[in-house]
């Protein structure tokens, strides 16, 4: 299930997007809890009450708290949610960079852009959200794959490092780790016999090391380093295609 809010001052606006959310909800068969909000305090209080949404569909220009400052709330709480702006007015997306990532729609919506929005919303909740368990001296654990930062193996064990700075540790080889985690949405690739990173929170590639989103430098081993330049390449491809 996806909850989804759409939060609009003027009703035609919402009620369309509503109903353009409904369709695709039924298309796709994908379940979705559509919440309708008229201002950014309205949206912000129910955020707090109930919760993350998966995506959020939001005017930029609001009475009250406008859609932008809006957002910038909702990140501070939350850097899971899909920000999704609808305006007639692109210009005022220079101000935006301070809630980045955040996607666009223009006034009026179109039903294909819509539903291509919706389509990666949904891919990204997948990566998002997708967990992994392992075992541990008599204990489960069950992690969320889109917050690891990299697995380290060291002897008979390997380390889990979240973004939150959370440790685990369990015994297993990276070789079969590797393996298992091969058919996922998130992406984990192999730098040195010793790492696995997830190649979302790579923040530089660099032909001997790679720079993770906590500032950490991993090594890439020389027969390692093709694999790295593709990875790059073609997250490149990803991000020209989103724009």
């Amino acid at each position: 299930m996806l909850r989804i809010a759409v939060c609009d001052d003027i009703p035609r606006y919402t009620e369309d997007l509503a109903n353009i959310i409904g369709s695709w909800s039924d298309v796709r068969g994908i379940h979705v809890q559509l919440k309708k909000f008229v201002s950014g305090e309205d949206l912000l209080f129910d955020l707090e009450c109930a919760g993350d949404f998966a995506a959020v569909f939001m005017d930029i220009k609001l009475s009250g708290i406008d859609g932008a400052e809006t957002a910038v709330r909702i990140r501070r709480q939350s850097s899971v949610v899909s920000i999704v702006f609808v305006s007639g007015y692109e210009r005022c997306l220079k101000q935006m960079c301070r809630i980045y990532p955040f996607l666009y729609m223009e006034k009026p919506v179109s039903r294909k852009r819509a539903y291509e929005i919706l389509d990666q919303i949904m891919e990204d909740h997948k990566v998002k959200y997708e967990s992994y368990i392992f075992k541990y001296k008599h204990s489960t654990f069950n992690i969320t794959l889109g917050e690891v930062l990299y697995f380290a193996s060291e002897k008979r064990k390997v380390w889990v490092y979240l973004v939150s700075g959370r440790e685990y540790v369990f015994y297993e080889k990276l070789d079969t780790l590797e393996d298992a985690l091969a058919d996922c949405s998130n992406r984990f690739i192999r730098i040195h016999q010793s790492f696995l990173v997830n190649d979302r929170h790579v923040e530089e590639f660099h032909p001997r090391y790679v720079v993770m989103r906590n500032g950490e430098m991993l090594p890439v081993s020389r027969e390692r380093r093709a694999v790295i330049r593709q990875s790059c390449m073609d997250i490149l491809d990803v991000m020209m295609n989103r724009c």
